[in-house]
């Protein structure tokens, strides 16, 4: 472990990689006080299968995580990746460490307001499920005010993060299925404030953003600012939008930006 600038790294993945080496002084029973409460954001970087295996928590037991408490810790940012080639789906009792995991993650940062998440792009397909599973865990059982996803991995199939809700900024970087990209946004829709998926992989076929299967409006009350592919623009934003403040559209790889106030057609600029 070291410090700088109020931020805090904890890097399971050199302790995962060689348990000889210590994040803290070994003849240090605890975490310095002085740390603890002048750390104010933490870079959290960690393999799936640490996780859901448990040998994460062991690591941060063994570098005398145990019972510390970060008080003013505000921001969380949890890097993910595959770590072995040990499929996740085979490791025995995972719920239950994600579970742990999770928990001590909140006892470790009782007051932390933002949890941002990012996958590697080297996380494979075939952990894409338990990805969501610990993205649900995490944000369903915590009290932040800003839950983030960036979406890098083209090893990450986003169908399996469709049933993680409560997300608030959503940014997809790679050329995800954009039809499980909608209905993840979908399914978000009551607590997103930002969404980016300025990808030209969109088809005709694609459900909108804003028409639930039934026909049923969506209404998106706390979105100021939505980064989209023009296929996907629905004809009227302003019921669905309400709150819709930047709006930046790609029509291939052209970028439409600020095309604020509508109708669209009337008001696009291009960069």
């Amino acid at each position: 472990m070291f410090y700088r600038h109020f931020v805090l790294d904890i890097n399971c993945s050199a302790m995962w990689i060689s348990p000889s080496r210590k994040m803290v002084n070994n003849e240090s029973e605890v975490i310095n006080d002085s740390v603890k409460h002048l750390a104010k954001s933490v870079y959290l970087t960690a393999p799936f299968d640490g996780i859901f295996n448990g040998r994460v928590a062991q690591i941060l037991d063994d570098n005398k995580y145990v019972g510390a408490v970060f008080p003013e810790v505000t921001v969380l940012r949890l890097n993910f990746y595959s770590g072995t080639t040990l499929p996740v789906q085979e490791t025995t009792e995972y719920k239950r460490y994600v579970d742990e995991f999770c928990a001590y993650i909140r006892r470790l940062f009782p007051n932390a307001e933002e949890y941002r998440f990012q996958v590697s792009p080297f996380t494979d397909t075939d952990d894409s499920q338990m990805v969501g599973w610990l993205l649900s865990e995490l944000i369903q059982n915590s009290d932040c005010r800003v839950a983030e996803y960036i979406h890098s991995s083209g090893g990450v199939q986003v169908s399996g993060l469709v049933d993680v809700v409560g997300l608030t900024h959503l940014s997809i970087e790679d050329q995800a299925c954009m039809e499980d990209c909608v209905e993840l946004v979908r399914r978000n829709a009551a607590t997103l404030v930002s969404v980016d998926l300025g990808i030209a992989d969109a088809f005709d076929f694609i459900p909108r953003l804003v028409t639930n299967d039934d026909g049923s409006t969506i209404v998106y009350p706390n979105l100021t600012r939505l980064s989209i592919h023009v296929n996907l623009l629905p004809k009227d934003m302003d019921t669905s939008f309400p709150a819709l403040k930047d709006l930046n559209c790609t029509t291939g790889t052209l970028r439409v930006a600020n095309v604020l106030p509508f109708p669209l057609k009337q008001s696009s600029t291009s960069v």
